[in-house]
């Protein structure tokens, strides 16, 4: 059995499950913004909440560094393979949001949440941003259910404390 550190500082884990539900409300309020004002309107909040989370996860790994549990990995494989996970993963956090905003630029010349208008910059109709936000967040989704299965096999076949270290108190 692989045994590591108990757990990851609580503001961490905290902000894993936070932005968690906020991909997960963006994810399934993706209809366009324009077309349902309420769904749009809440896909818009947890896109920028899941884009500020980011920034605040960026800070927070950066200050809790040293005191992330230490799991040793089976193979060098599994090891390039969490490296590429967690980069994709941090890469997504960035840039499904930003894409989102682009498209809302490139499609509405104003958009507002509860009468205040967020900054969008000009750009050229069918820019074809919408397509490529979309794609790039169900990869997204892919990326967090493959990242999600792991969790599982380390629970139940590895039988370490990887998805424990991850729980909240």
């Amino acid at each position: 059995m692989i045994t590591s550190k108990p757990k990851f500082p609580q503001p961490v884990i905290f902000m894993h499950w936070i932005t968690l539900c906020f991909v997960l409300i963006a994810y399934f309020t993706s209809k366009s913004p324009i077309q349902d004002q309420l769904l749009g309107q809440t896909h818009v909040i947890a896109g920028i909440a899941v884009f500020i989370f980011f920034f605040i996860r960026i800070f927070l790994y950066i200050r809790f560094k040293t005191q992330f549990p230490e799991t040793p990995f089976i193979s060098t494989v599994q090891e390039k393979a969490f490296k590429l996970m967690k980069l994709c993963l941090y890469l997504c956090l960035f840039i499904v949001p930003f894409l989102g905003w682009l498209t809302l630029s490139a499609t509405q010349t104003h958009f507002s949440l509860f009468g205040v208008d967020l900054p969008l910059i000009q750009l050229p109709k069918n820019f074809g941003l919408g397509e490529i936000h979309q794609v790039i967040a169900n990869i997204f989704i892919t990326l967090i259910g493959l990242h999600a299965l792991a969790a599982l096999f380390h629970h139940f076949i590895l039988k370490d404390d990887v998805l424990k270290s991850m729980r909240l108190k």
